[in-house]
């Protein structure tokens, strides 16, 4: 069992209506510029899961697909340390690392979005 989060910012659908509308380099900046958010995210997560083997740290992965980030970890107890069960305190490594980074993604897609508009505006 693993675990995953998607970031969803709102307003995505009329951002992400705009952006189709945009030729393909101007989508790969803003689709790039989510790409680096979201690996900053995986290594802040990795930075605060807890470490016996490094399997769960090496489990965490970060990705972009349809316009919408996903940091998860695949590690098979990732769940339960994610979110806890009666017997284990949540360490909530993956939800803390999105806490942390969400303005940081948002700035990011926001710069991304406003040079594509400069560019196109030129």
């Amino acid at each position: 069992m693993s675990v995953e989060y998607e970031v969803k910012v709102e307003g995505t659908e009329e951002l992400k209506a705009k952006i189709e509308r945009l030729d393909a380099a101007l989508q790969a900046k803003v689709h790039d510029g989510m790409k680096e958010q979201a690996e900053i995210m995986k290594t802040v997560a990795q930075n605060l899961a807890p470490v016996r083997t490094g399997r769960l740290r090496d489990s965490i992965y970060a990705k972009v697909e349809n316009w919408i980030a996903k940091v998860g970890a695949s590690a098979p107890y990732a769940v339960y340390l994610e979110f806890g069960t009666r017997f284990i305190q949540p360490i909530r490594f993956l939800s803390r690392a999105i806490e942390i980074q969400a303005q940081s993604m948002i700035n990011a897609i926001n710069q991304a979005v406003d040079a594509a508009i400069k560019e196109t505006s030129a």
